[in-house]
């Protein structure tokens, strides 16, 4: 397994966005699962992958079934249909991004489960400032405030560690920090 990397401060989405698009053509598909609280990029970063991968996300799930962030009677029916949708990609061998949070250590072992034996899976971690977070929820404000500062404070408690990722099932692991 790689070391959680971090590149360059600035670049290193695009470093990453990069060097995952570098690998679609060699090897066996893979699963990358992004990890870090709302407003941290997972969702523009999957953007950069969109035209190799299969990006699955519970936002997307969300728009579908007609149900917002702020109800979590719905959360189940979200999972279940996150769920068949990585399931059914995985099943027919495609490159799959996971775009969800993946906060807590069982979800993080979750997203691994399921048809994917012979996918690369790897884990990429944004961990950024709460200043950074602050800014773009105040901005967007797609999900509140509060909500979002408990989602980074516990995203704190339980960031993965390079062997944490490991014992969970990833292959690689990289960092996006900084701005």
């Amino acid at each position: 397994m790689q070391e959680i990397s971090n590149a360059k401060p600035g670049s290193s989405c695009q470093s990453i966005l990069k060097l995952i698009r570098s690998k679609v053509t060699r090897g066996p598909p893979m699963l990358v699962v992004l990890c870090g609280p709302s407003h941290s990029g997972k969702s523009t970063f999957s953007e950069g992958l969109r035209s190799d991968f299969t990006v699955v996300s519970t936002d997307e799930v969300r728009r579908q079934l007609g149900v917002g962030f702020r109800r979590w009677r719905d959360e189940p029916k979200v999972w279940e249909g996150f769920e068949a949708v990585k399931c059914q990609a995985l099943k027919s061998g495609q490159d799959v991004v996971l775009d969800a949070c993946h906060l807590t250590p069982g979800a993080r072992w979750h997203s691994v489960q399921g048809p994917n034996g012979r996918h690369r899976k790897i884990c990429i971690v944004f961990d950024l400032p709460w200043r950074t977070i602050r800014e773009r929820c105040l901005k967007e404000k797609r999900v509140s405030l509060p909500e979002v500062e408990r989602m980074w404070k516990d995203f704190q408690k339980s960031r993965p560690t390079r062997r944490k990722l490991k014992s969970d099932g990833f292959d690689e692991a990289y960092s996006v920090n900084g701005q």
